[in-house]
């Protein structure tokens, strides 16, 4: 219990320098260092020694000992020492944790130690190992320095262990609106017609609807079939979202994904801008939330390579599909 109680504050020096840098805390879940069989009793020595080392600090939002323990437990992950990014990823799905931290003892000599941390981002999949070597009867300088090397790698690869911010809505679309340079602003109809994996299709979803707003946004003229002027540009296309597997998050989250194929098309040469693809996916609570919320990010993906490219349909050789 006390092990466990100790483990459980696990990398707070590690928090303290993320956060004289400006970086967030990071959401941390660290599990068992184990040993080989000769050495199976330096693996708890060796936890509670850098645990020791790395409680100085409280700035890192750590994974609770007894969460961590269930989330093993249910998922059968029969973790020991070394772990497969797939495990890693599952853990910070069903934990929150961007970083898992896990270790192993090796006897390499009779009284020659071998100590490895594997540090995992749980969203990047991208791995650190750093790891200390010499006699066992120096144990506690053993620990001491992977301690630092452990907190070193999680400070200088903070941005290989996670994944970027994702942008705000709003704030992207500002960003997509600026990024337009020319002057020419045609007049636009948007049809693009939805269906889901049941196979039910319709009109005027979410992806027409944020096309069009996005265009108006930008300052380009949507039209209709009701409205009195034509159109010079017709965007057609489809959307399919399909709700992936529960994923194992607290709170039974679910993950949508949308597939968003597009033709860009001038009414009255009939020549064919551009024919482009993207996929969009989002992750919550609510089905009807997240389906809407998949195409939006779709469309969004989208609009930052279109837009510009109707503002300057003087430049003929302008590519959307590149990215």
């Amino acid at each position: 219990m006390k092990l466990n109680f100790i483990f459980s504050l696990t990398l707070a020096l590690v928090a303290s320098t993320i956060a004289r840098a400006g970086t967030p805390p990071l959401t941390v879940a660290v599990y068992d260092f184990t040993g080989t069989a000769d050495v199976a009793s330096y693996g708890s020595k060796v936890t509670t020694l850098v645990t020791a080392d790395l409680t100085t600090e409280t700035n890192l939002v750590l994974v609770e000992r007894a969460e961590l323990n269930k989330a093993l437990s249910e998922q059968a992950f029969g973790i020991s020492g070394m772990v497969s990014s797939d495990a890693a990823a599952k853990i910070g799905q069903i934990t929150g944790a961007k970083v898992l931290v896990v270790g192993q003892v090796i006897k390499t000599g009779e009284n020659h130690l071998v100590i490895v941390a594997e540090i995992i981002g749980t969203e990047t999949a991208r791995l650190f190992a750093p790891k200390v070597d010499g006699p066992a009867d120096n144990l506690l300088e053993l620990t001491s320095e992977l301690s630092r090397k452990i907190a070193q790698a999680i400070t200088d690869q903070a941005t290989n262990l996670v994944m970027p911010a994702e942008e705000p809505h709003e704030v992207r679309l500002e960003r997509i609106v600026k990024s337009i340079t020319g002057t020419n602003r045609p007049t636009v109809s948007v049809h693009i017609r939805q269906y889901n994996q049941s196979g039910h299709s319709w009109q005027d979803g979410p992806a027409e609807n944020e096309f069009g707003a996005v265009l108006l946004k930008a300052g380009f003229t949507v039209v209709d079939d009701n409205s009195d002027q034509k159109p010079d540009i017709e965007i057609t296309g489809e959307a399919v979202t399909s709700w992936g597997e529960a994923t194992p998050l607290r709170g039974g989250l679910l993950s949508i994904d949308a597939s968003l194929d597009m033709k860009i098309q001038e009414c009255k040469t009939g020549r064919i801008i551009a024919i482009t693809h993207q996929e969009g996916i989002a992750t919550g609570v609510g089905e009807v939330v997240l389906d809407k919320m998949s195409q939006v990010n779709a469309v969004d993906a989208l609009a930052e390579r279109i837009l510009p490219l109707l503002a300057q349909q003087t430049e003929p050789h302008a590519n959307p599909n590149q990215k």
